[in-house]
């Protein structure tokens, strides 16, 4: 009895000093990776222990710490997340080599390991290397022209929608939020061009489909300091019902996409949505050898593994894209329209402007896909509420070898983020920074800026693939209001607006308050 007393306080003992042992080596091995900044001759803030500069950006903003480090520490600087190095780049000629010149050595994103695992793990913006190209390649061609074109009727029955609620707001006299009914058109654009379903969440926000459309951005924040510093735990987490998205509506649209695929695999009815695309592709091989409009033909250039000379996409992969879109576009759809919106509200002689070449495009027809691609100038407006308030707030890289960036080394593995909010805000490349001007979007002005200073949907070959069908519907969104109706200021509306980042997604703190009057 002694000698297993004995025997299990000596295991005992052993295994306290090898946690003991792991411990003060990570610690260790952490203060040392809080050293590699210093030794580079990169500077940056103070990191802490353990987290690094997590909790600054945390407590006070992704988007104003970034414009704070940036006057602080310049153009190039360091941080760490917690123990990983990051650089962060807003110096516009080293941007050009990340994204272009040197591209090769900045291909993939940064590895996010709370989405490291399925389905999430097969989305484009997950994917790395030649994974990443091949499916690159297959979905380019699903953005073509044609294939949009090929959306339009999913689009117009939303616009028609949201041009009826528009008008029922207006006759009620109610303040319109916009952020609120730019979501719901969002969500149903998305229902209609990607899966193929009618919703009307503009009427009906309780519908399944916006519930948990929604609820993938309710994240659960509190698991994010663990994963950062423990990435692993990721996959093991998601298996118990655990997970930085939620499972259970990750659940639902998988349900939803199982579904319609078999539906679609077993009847003949024609769908014409993101899904039908993918689908279509899978059954005629290849769509990297198909036609590809030259403006989002990226991966020409990119030459796909042996792995990954497979004739089309797999189930996975095409469910993974589909949630990917909803993921993406939903935030970028309604925060482009809705902050454009409500800028054109508060400067009335740009939205006579954009009203007049409505009315010289678009007369009283319908907009349609050839004239909302002549609104030259409701574009420029756009651009200037994307420079604003740039959906992606921030882009990043990650280096796959040592590369020289400038003066600085840049080592393999090291993480690098655009400030893109911060960029946009420059004064150095930006006159009056703060002012809504959508004069800084004409041909003319662009020629003069350098091009990387207005970067929101990135650069090069990992630039936003569906940014054509985001500006076309916001496009044919905001010219049908403006066709019918002016948006004013109102009791509620504060301008200009102060933005939140709760939970890394961009809102205005006060909402965007409106009202709607009829044309005169």
């Amino acid at each position: 009895m002694a000698v297993d007393i004995m025997s299990w306080l000596s295991l005992t003992n052993v295994l306290v000093v090898g946690v003991v042992s792991l411990l003060v080596y990570w610690f260790w091995r952490s203060q040392q990776g809080l050293k590699t900044f210093e030794k580079l001759g990169i500077p940056g803030p103070r990191p802490m222990y353990v987290v690094g500069n997590a909790r600054q950006l945390s407590s006070g903003g992704f988007c104003d710490k970034f414009f704070e480090w940036n006057k602080e520490f310049g153009r190039v600087y360091g941080i760490y997340l917690p123990n990983t190095p990051a650089v962060i780049v807003s110096d516009l000629d080293l941007l050009r080599d990340v994204f272009v010149k040197k591209f090769g050595y900045f291909h993939n994103r940064m590895p996010q390991k709370i989405m490291d695992f399925k389905p999430w793990k097969d989305n484009l913006l997950q994917l790395r290397d030649d994974h990443w190209k091949y499916v690159r390649s297959q979905l380019s061609p699903t953005f073509s022209s044609g294939k949009l074109k090929k959306m339009m009727p999913a689009i117009d029955r939303v616009i028609k929608n949201l041009d009826r609620n528009v008008k029922a707001k207006m006759e009620s006299g109610e303040p319109v939020e916009l952020k609120e009914v730019a979501g719901a058109f969002a969500m149903d654009t998305i229902a209609g061009a990607a899966f193929g379903m009618q919703v009307d969440t503009l009427n009906n926000p309780k519908d399944p489909f916006n519930v948990n459309g929604l609820n993938l951005f309710n994240q659960n924040f509190w698991l994010l300091p663990i994963l950062l510093i423990f990435p692993g735990l990721a996959p093991f987490l998601s298996k118990i019902g655990i997970s930085f998205i939620s499972v259970h509506s990750t659940n639902f649209f998988m349900d939803v996409m199982d579904m319609a695929l078999k539906e679609r695999r077993l009847d003949k009815k024609n769908y014409n949505d993101f899904l039908q695309l993918l689908l279509d592709g899978q059954k005629e091989g290849d769509q990297s050898k198909g036609p590809v409009d030259a403006e989002i033909d990226f991966t020409s250039q990119l030459q796909t593994a042996k792995d990954w000379n497979r004739d089309s996409m797999n189930d996975d992969e095409m469910k993974a894209n589909a949630l990917i879109f909803l993921l993406a576009g939903y935030d970028t759809t309604s925060i482009v329209l809705s902050f454009t919106l409500f800028h054109l509200a508060a400067n009335p002689e740009c939205l006579q402007k954009a009203q007049q070449e409505v009315d010289e495009k678009v007369g009283n027809d319908t907009v349609n896909y050839e004239s909302a691609g002549e609104l030259t100038y409701l574009d420029m407006c756009m651009n200037e509420a994307m420079r604003l308030f740039p959906p992606g707030f921030m882009i990043d890289r990650e280096a796959d070898e040592d590369v020289e960036l400038g003066k600085y080394q840049v080592k393999k593995g090291m993480r690098m983020i655009i400030p893109c909010y911060s960029i946009h805000r420059d004064p150095e490349y930006w006159t009056e920074p703060e002012k809504y001007d959508p004069e800084r979007h004409t041909p003319e002005a662009k020629a003069k800026r350098h091009p990387f200073a207005f970067m929101p949907f990135g650069f090069g070959p990992r630039n936003c693939i569906g940014m054509r069908l985001a500006q076309l519907e916001i496009r044919m969104a905001i010219a049908t209001a403006i066709q019918h109706y002016t948006p004013v200021l109102c009791e509620k509306s504060v301008y200009p607006p102060v933005v939140e980042m709760p939970q890394t997604r961009m809102v205005a703190k006060d909402g965007l308050w409106v009202n709607f009057k009829p044309r005169e």
